[in-house]
This record gives structure tokens, sequence and C-alpha cells, in this order.
């Protein structure tokens, strides 16, 4: 049974990345129309829900088509019986197409969950940011996640942040 299971966690870690190596081919064959104005600015904000932790993320764009992002999120409780819950993490993305008020991009995610358990993720998957105002952003993400010692088991999902909570970011 288990041979299965890492067969098929093999499986669908190798879609995830000619997945995401499929978006690199096409974004590169595909002409990017619009400038984008936020290449070397800075977007902070809030994500509603990264397993189920609200968290404060910045957001960099290094070029038109690739940015990075940091996320931190903490739940400090009194009560004893609730541990208290850490995430922190990074995330690679790559704009697919861009319009004038919005981008299509793949990301790649790691994090460090540490609550109850302790357990390392990893998220792949694809999301829209629209621009509702010059400086103002909103974003939701959808894709498949990889849990790394989670209850001392691997497992895989889906894995869909901020729907139907949006991303928000302010761009400096």
């Amino acid at each position: 049974m288990w041979e299965k299971v890492n067969q098929m966690k093999k499986i669908i870690l190798s879609l995830l990345c000619v997945g995401v190596l499929c978006s690199f081919a096409i974004a590169a064959q595909k002409n990017v129309t619009s400038e984008s104005q936020f290449v070397e600015k800075i977007g902070v904000g809030f994500n509603p829900s990264v397993l189920h932790l609200p968290v404060l993320s910045a957001r960099y764009w290094l070029t038109e088509l690739v940015g990075i992002e940091g996320f931190l999120g903490f739940r400090i409780d009194d009560n004893h019986t609730n541990k208290n819950r850490y995430i922190v993490g990074g995330k690679f993305l790559y704009i697919i197409k861009s319009y004038e008020k919005l981008n299509v991009f793949s990301s790649a995610s790691l994090a460090l969950y540490r609550g109850k358990e302790t357990f390392g993720i990893i998220i792949g998957g694809f999301g829209v940011e629209w621009f509702a105002l010059d400086v103002l952003s909103l974003s939701i993400e959808a894709g498949l996640s990889f849990s790394i010692g989670r209850r001392g088991v691997n497992s895989i999902g889906t894995n869909v942040e901020n729907i139907p909570k949006i991303s928000i970011k302010y761009y400096l």
C-alpha cells in the first residue's frame, strides 16, 4: 500500500512540475503587451487563509513577469489546550498572461507550519491578481499542496487559498 502512495506522490509532483514548466513555456511564447508599472515595487497586504491562519505578506516584482512574496502568520493563545500556531514561507510568482488591470500567474510556495504539530508544505498553482486601483490589488489562488511530515505522514491534496476570501495588496 505504501508503494502505491509513494508512486501517487511522485506522479502528482511530476505533473505539478510539468504544469509549472509548461506555464513558463507558454508565457515565453506570448507577447506581454502591457507594461507593468509595478516592476521593482513592493506590495504589502493580507492573505485571509493559509492553512486556516491569516497571514501578512509582502510581494516584490523583480521584472514584468517574475515576482517573489514572503508571508508570516501567527496566533498566540492564553489557553493551554490550544497550542500557539505560526506559519512562515515564501512564494515564487510567474505571470502567464498580463492584461491592463489583470495578471494571471502561476506560483510555487514553500512554508513551515508549527502548531500542535510541525510540518513543511509545498504549494503549486495558479492565481489571478486584479488591480482595483492603480496601487491596490485583489487576488485569489488555487492549486495542489504537498505536506511533509504532518502527523508522521506525507499527504497531497488540493489547495484553495482565499476563496471565497480575497487577498489584498497595497503597492508602495
